[in-house]
């Protein structure tokens, strides 16, 4: 049986942290990254992270125009949850090892006015040539057609979607059980005044 078939079999029976310190702490010590960003669903997996082990590589994957609330955000995140080892990229690794795969996030990037944003193919190819298993929690899209399961093979390397099975409820509830904050600007306030006291909505923008 192969590592990603013996992974593949008991995946179904873990929680998503379990899966998760499996990978990180058990399988794959020292060579496990994760790509992340700041929106919920991203910060989800960043919080179970840290909870296994602070020290293990994150990157926040980034295009275009950033705000400045964003990297103050982004600091913010890291310093909550204890994150030790964190980089950014912008990606633009796009050649490819002998007998890989193309490794690459799908993302929005935002305008400098805000008012616009476009599609983004973030390749990741150096970032990860170093490691045996990537957990991909940029969650800006809608996975690639061929990423549906989660843990699947990519090329040489176990890819893995935490949350590929959670609703936006799951999100929010796992974020206000563990008093995780949401992105600044990934709050949709009403126009106008309601009736009554109305808690803000995630838009998951970020």
């Amino acid at each position: 049986m192969s590592v990603y078939q013996d992974i593949r079999s008991i995946s179904p029976e873990l929680s998503t942290p379990d899966l998760l310190r499996h990978l990180i702490v058990e399988r794959f010590p020292g060579k496990t990254l994760v790509t992340a960003s700041l929106k919920a669903p991203s910060i989800v997996v960043l919080k179970m992270v840290a909870d296994i082990d602070p020290a293990t590589p994150v990157v926040f994957c980034t295009r275009g125009f950033q705000f400045a609330e964003t990297d103050v955000f982004r600091k913010r995140i890291v310093d909550l949850l204890g994150l030790e080892n964190v980089n950014q990229t912008q990606g633009g690794e796009v050649e490819v090892l002998p007998g890989d795969y193309d490794h690459c996030e799908r993302m929005w990037a935002e305008s400098r006015e805000g008012l616009a944003r476009s599609f983004e193919i973030v390749h990741l190819n150096e970032t990860l040539a170093p490691y045996s298993c990537w957990i991909s929690a940029v969650y800006h899209v809608p996975n690639p057609p061929h990423v549906t399961e989660r843990v699947d093979v990519e090329g040489r390397l176990i890819r893995v979607d935490p949350l590929i099975r959670w609703s936006k409820d799951d999100v929010r509830a796992f974020m206000r059980e563990h008093k995780l904050p949401f992105h600044p600007r990934a709050v949709r306030r009403p126009h106008k005044a309601p009736t009554k006291p109305q808690e803000p909505t995630p838009s998951y923008n970020y």
